[in-house]
């Protein structure tokens, strides 16, 4: 009798142990995230760091890549769990299998929280005198880096607006100085929405520039046949360093985190909260999400018709906030 009674009390002792929280389940999971030479790396570092720590039974690896692209790829074939760096337009062309994703349609990509918003600004000499888009009709632009997602749109807009502008793509350093000496009008580079680009601060303290947008024309026909493209008015005096520039309107890029319907609600949910609630420390390595909304900006900026499906533990964390989320973010894989 004693010897059953050890073996009973052994018996609860270690069911106790295997389901405390202590030895609960371990999930490891693959980070997709962009070069290590990018600033933005030191972004998807500390994003992980929040997320390991948070005693969520979750432990990150974080793993570089190529961006945007490659990441929707290698999510797609179960190399990422979820990934950093994906821009919506990216993410929509795959659910859609459209322009870049044409034949690699896959419907279970899920947004899983936002970085940020940026702006794919339009940067121009100021003696130009050019105040728009079609305006550099038969002039030299630079529309950005070879191969960009950021370029590739200017050469479709050009194309789909009969603009007839004369597009030189180059890395930016050239790009600058082809600008300085006359040789281009402007260029394209990827800002923040309140502030010129860093590298074009230091280009207008010798050579005046200005920033172009856009007619309501121009973007009406542009989402018309490219509904994931995101067009935002930039008011007079948002623009710190050219308080004069404004209203116009930029396209502007929503960056951040995407995972696959794939990633079970409840992983979904803690990598969210980890992060919104440890976003003080993840903007201390990259103050560029200072005052953005991991998840509420996500619902109020995309326009109908451009959104793809979010996470499901994302919908559940937004709803525990109390953040409204309407019915066309909602994917059929989640219950309520």
């Amino acid at each position: 009798m004693k010897k059953k009674g050890y073996w009973l009390v052994f018996l609860v002792l270690t069911l106790c142990l295997l389901t405390s929280p202590a030895m609960a389940q371990k999930h490891y999971l693959n980070m997709g995230s962009t070069s290590s030479t990018s600033g933005v790396y030191a972004w998807c570092v500390a994003t992980a760091n929040v997320i390991n720590k948070s005693q969520n039974d979750i432990q990150v690896t974080v793993i570089e890549s190529g961006a945007a692209l490659d990441n929707l790829r290698k999510i797609k074939a179960g190399v990422f769990d979820f990934a950093l760096c994906v821009d919506l337009p990216s993410a929509f062309q795959m659910v859609r299998g459209m322009d870049t994703f044409q034949k690699e349609k896959w419907e279970d990509v899920r947004w899983l929280f936002t970085r940020n918003i940026t702006a794919d600004r339009l940067y121009v000499r100021k003696d130009s005198g050019v105040t728009t888009f079609k305006e550099l009709k038969g002039k030299k632009f630079c529309p950005g880096i070879p191969g960009s997602a950021s370029a590739d749109y200017i050469f479709k807009f050009n194309d789909l607006l009969k603009a007839d502008i004369k597009l030189m793509p180059a890395a930016i350093g050239d790009a600058v100085d082809a600008m300085k000496n006359g040789a281009i009008t402007g260029l394209q580079k990827t800002s923040p929405l309140d502030s010129l680009d860093a590298a074009m601060i230091e280009v207008n303290l010798t050579l005046p520039i200005t920033v172009i947008g856009y007619s309501e024309d121009d973007v009406a026909k542009i989402r018309e046949r490219y509904p994931y493209m995101i067009f935002l008015e930039t008011p007079k005096g948002k623009i710190k360093q050219l308080p004069e520039v404004g209203p116009i309107m930029e396209e502007c890029a929503i960056v951040g985190a995407v995972a696959s319907a794939r990633l079970p609600e409840e992983l979904g949910y803690k990598i969210v909260k980890a992060y919104v609630e440890n976003l003080e420390e993840v903007a201390s390595a990259y103050p560029a999400i200072k005052g953005w909304d991991p998840v509420a900006d996500f619902f109020k900026n995309v326009p109908p018709g451009g959104e793809i499906y979010a996470h499901a533990g994302l919908i559940r964390y937004a709803q525990e906030r109390g953040i409204e989320v309407p019915e066309r973010f909602i994917p059929p894989e989640y219950k309520k």
